[in-house]
């Protein structure tokens, strides 16, 4: 036995690419997420959303507003993670689509509870175009024998 530590973990290594399955399955264990619509500026504007996801594509209700005007039929992008600061851990998805109204037919068989006031009448949906994820995880620290860290 050797008191000498084992190669070195890069931060790159501690990144791991995730398959499209384990992001959908990741989107949908989730509520809130954020939506970053292209602006008549240049910058995107985001902004959180309570959504569900329905087979692939993500669906949240908005008021009217820039939100909704921005985003009919442009590419957006949708972003929902996990972090635990604590543990130095987590997640992160990227939906990368197409967002349109949805018509009434779409969504009746939704429900999507929005925390913030409003009517929130009109539906979206965020048809994936590509789906991307990272998960970062440290390497567990070893101790020794002898009880040490």
């Amino acid at each position: 036995m050797t008191d000498e530590p084992g190669p070195e973990t890069t931060p790159s290594d501690a990144l791991e690419e995730l398959s499209r399955d384990e992001c959908l399955q990741l989107v949908a264990s989730l509520s809130i997420g954020r939506i970053a619509v292209p602006t008549s500026v240049g910058s995107p504007f985001v902004v959180p959303v309570n959504y569900v996801l329905d087979g692939e594509v993500v669906v949240f209700r908005t008021d009217p507003g820039a939100k909704l005007f921005a985003l009919r039929e442009r590419a957006v992008s949708f972003q929902v993670d996990l972090v635990d600061p604590f543990h130095r851990t987590g997640w992160s998805v990227l939906v990368q689509g197409i967002a349109y109204e949805a018509t009434a037919q779409e969504v009746e068989h939704l429900v999507v509870e929005p925390w913030a006031g409003g009517a929130k009448q009109h539906w979206v949906r965020v048809v994936p175009r590509v789906v991307t994820g990272r998960r970062i995880r440290l390497p567990e620290i070893r101790g020794d024998a002898r009880g040490y860290l």
